[in-house]
């Protein structure tokens, strides 16, 4: 019983440390995206972000991202299961080029996904519980 004990708590704390970390990453990056700073995320501003990302990746800035060109990304050195993941889910033609048209279809489905309360807006809430890049469903 006592071992027991023991991994649930312990269980309980990494989830907990899990969740912070990724809270407060996710916090920052709102933070950031909020260009008018009114403490929420609308459809363009969430969509920019996504563009951003996009553009820094495009190399050759041609508007398309090749996986050779995402291989040598920071992101892709940093974080190379997430990379993959980002390339596999924005290429929705699976041609092996992401285009900016891909990412903006994308995107705007998952901030529609994001909102919950259909508003229009992504409050800090939706941002961080319903990303899925911060929460794996």
């Amino acid at each position: 019983m006592y071992k027991l004990t023991k991994i649930l708590i312990l269980a309980s704390l990494f989830f907990t440390i899990n969740i912070s970390a990724n809270g407060k990453f996710g916090s920052k990056i709102f933070i950031k995206c909020d260009e008018n700073k009114d403490g929420f995320l609308n459809q363009s501003e969430y969509l920019e972000m996504s563009t951003k990302r996009f553009k820094r990746m495009d190399a050759n800035k041609d508007l398309t991202v090749t996986f050779t060109e995402l291989k040598n990304t920071q992101l892709a050195k940093i974080m190379p299961k997430f990379a993959l993941s980002w390339f596999s889910k924005n290429d929705l033609d699976e041609n092996k080029i992401v285009t900016i048209k891909e990412i903006s279809k994308v995107s705007n489905k998952k901030f529609e996904n994001m909102d919950t309360d259909n508003n229009k807006l992504l409050n800090s809430t939706e941002w961080l519980t319903n990303n899925p890049s911060f929460n794996k469903k």
